[in-house]
């Protein structure tokens, strides 16, 4: 027994936990078969932890390699429907997964603008001299209820994992994919769907009515310029087979709360030979979330910024604000921050499509901004004088000196926009691989 005790004491002078790993005195078989499993069960967790510490440093070395984008933009730039493209243009099999999620949102799209038609209608059924409508309106409002109800429906569906607004609100998701499964395979979205079909006549007549049209006009509501507009095809968006084209999910909105990380790995798709793998962050743009932006400012290698020329709007959560004046002071600040001194920034102007519009309808820029002068009243004069306004203040801003890089486009056209994604894709990472090979 001595002796024993010797050579336990023996060993732990060269391996200190030898006493504590010794079987207790006295251990009975069932014993050491539970501690020996215990034991076994122990290690196999163990190894579990260290597999996805391992994982999560790997892919934390490899994010830190990998190229990083970060969208940039007041709300209702574009930013997301940019994202989409890069999606749609590198990951289309990804693309293609969502179809099913984008089909309730067009329809959630669909629903909201005949909400707005409603709202105006009972407010002017509501006005002491109304004009424009009539009882016949207050029932076509009347047989529309059920398809108004299933805001109410989708807002109870996705209450549980998002962020949503009010009946009649828009409604707001969390990032992430949870929201998406959620529209793709639930009953609450199939019912839409069914309740949409069901009643579509009632749509189409009641957008159809000169009077309703005359009404929107009279009240300055103008739902061809608001994303996800479908109200031109309602017979489409409604028919039990529709499935959303490209086109459809890049028009379709859904607003979305907090910063969106996206991973883009290479699929092999045609025109995308050499793409490498890279991150893209959407962050939200309306004035009292920006303070999040510069958390992100040191991680990337490139910034996309998107400005709409909308100098004849303010802001929706400010109307003291001019829209392409709070447009103007962030790119300023963004040219200028020290720690974007090495980053390239690439200036879109988007949604060109509706300026283009605002021109042929009779928009006259100077008298939005009179320093524009007597220059050509039209869509090259416009976009030449505010193009030359941007690059004078990155020039003038930015630490270092640098690259202009400038596009303009209609985010919802998904040709045009595939080529310049392409483009400003290639820029990004022929940059980045000019600078890896000189460090």
């Amino acid at each position: 027994m001595a002796m024993s005790v010797a050579r336990v004491r023996s060993a732990s002078l060269d391996d200190p936990f030898a006493v504590h790993m010794a079987p207790p005195a006295g251990e009975t078989s069932d014993q050491r078969t539970r501690r020996l499993a215990a034991a076994q069960h122990a290690e196999k967790t163990s190894r579990q932890i260290d597999e996805v510490l391992l994982a999560g440093k790997r892919l934390l070395d490899k994010k830190r390699q990998d190229v990083k984008i970060l969208l940039l933009g007041q709300s209702e730039s574009g930013k997301s429907t940019v994202l989409k493209n890069f999606r749609l243009r590198f990951t289309p099999q990804y693309f293609d997964g969502e179809r099913a999620a984008w089909r309730t949102v067009v329809l959630l799209n669909l629903i909201s603008s005949v909400r707005t038609i409603v709202d105006a209608i009972h407010a002017e059924l509501a006005a002491p001299e109304f004009t424009l409508v009539s009882a016949v309106h207050r029932q076509r409002c009347d047989a529309l209820v059920p398809l108004l109800a299933q805001e109410g429906a989708i807002t109870a569906l996705l209450a549980p994992i998002s962020a949503v607004a009010p009946p009649g609100g828009e409604i707001t998701v969390r990032p992430g994919g949870a929201w998406k499964v959620l529209l793709a395979e639930s009953d609450a979205a199939k019912h839409t769907a069914d309740v949409a079909a069901a009643l579509c006549d009632e749509v189409e007549t009641l957008w159809g009515d000169a009077a309703v049209r005359e009404l929107l006009q009279k009240r300055d509501i103008s739902l061809r310029d608001a994303g996800g507009y479908f109200l031109d095809d309602i017979a489409r968006v409604t028919d039990p087979g529709y499935v959303p084209t490209d086109a459809d999910i890049l028009r379709a909105r859904i607003k979305t709360l907090g910063v969106e990380e996206h991973f883009f790995e290479k699929e092999g798709a045609p025109g995308t030979r050499g793409v490498k793998d890279f991150w893209i962050y959407d962050v939200p743009g309306s004035r009292g979330s920006r303070a999040v932006w510069i958390s992100f400012f040191d991680q990337v290698q490139a910034i996309v910024f998107l400005t709409p020329l909308s100098f004849y709007e303010v802001l929706e959560e400010d109307t003291r604000v001019n829209r392409l004046e709070d447009s103007v002071v962030l790119w300023k600040e963004v040219c200028a921050n020290a720690l974007l001194a090495h980053v390239q920034i690439i200036l879109f102007f988007n949604k060109m499509d509706i300026l283009k519009a605002k021109l042929r309808a009779g928009l006259i820029v100077k008298e939005y901004v009179p320093s524009f002068g007597d220059r050509e009243n039209s869509y090259a004069g416009a976009t030449a004088y505010f193009k030359e306004k941007f690059r004078a203040y990155h020039k003038r801003t930015s630490p270092k000196p640098r690259s202009f890089f400038y596009y303009e486009t209609t985010a919802v056209d998904t040709r045009s926009t595939a080529k310049i994604i392409g483009a400003v894709h290639e820029e990004i990472f022929r940059k980045h691989l000019h600078e890896s090979i000189l460090i």
